[in-house]
């Protein structure tokens, strides 16, 4: 078996009205970017973004 690429996962869900910027929110924190002017997402979107804390590897899963 492969070994996995991280020491932890945690899955974060967003939750909110339409149109309020939970995907704006999610692809700044996942990609460092921000969109102003974004579609609204139809569906599910999620982001993956992996962090090192204390000499831990964390996946985030942010929904």
């Amino acid at each position: 078996a492969m070994a996995k690429a991280y020491d932890h996962l945690f899955k974060l869900l967003l939750i909110g009205d339409s149109g309020v910027g939970k995907t704006c929110l999610i692809i700044r924190f996942a990609e460092d970017n921000f969109t102003s002017t974004y579609i609204s997402t139809i569906g599910i979107d999620f982001k993956i973004r992996t962090v090192e804390i204390e000499g831990k590897k964390i996946k985030l899963q942010v929904w």
